[in-house]
């Protein structure tokens, strides 16, 4: 190539430009590598002991550290969607089973014929 040609542009991903490469703003994920490394590393040297503190919390009877021990270590408790008290449905009883019982043989000999 010689001083005077111009170079091709590499191709891009739509006819009409588009995002080029590297282009565009980096994720503060990257950015931040090396403080969010650091923040990383002191955060886990110094888990060991705020976890003996939650710990010892919950054993004095602070009832917080105990809900929050317990929600990290077996997971929240799936919330209900109607109070207990709202399912006013009587259940079915022995007179139910057997009426339902009578009902199906009753039609079991209908489908017969």
């Amino acid at each position: 190539m010689q001083n005077n040609e111009i170079a091709p542009l590499p191709k891009t991903k739509s006819a009409h430009g588009g995002a080029r490469e590297n282009a565009g703003r980096k994720p503060k994920a990257l950015k931040y590598a090396s403080e969010l490394a650091i923040a990383e590393e002191k955060i886990m040297s110094a888990l060991p002991a705020a976890i003996e503190s939650l710990v010892a919390s919950a054993a004095c009877g602070d009832t917080s550290a105990a809900k929050y021990l317990l929600d990290r270590a077996f997971g929240r408790i799936k919330e209900q969607t109607a109070a207990i008290a709202e399912d006013m449905e009587v259940p079915p009883t022995e007179e139910d089973f057997e009426r339902l019982k009578r009902k199906k043989e009753f039609s079991d000999r209908l489908d017969v014929w």
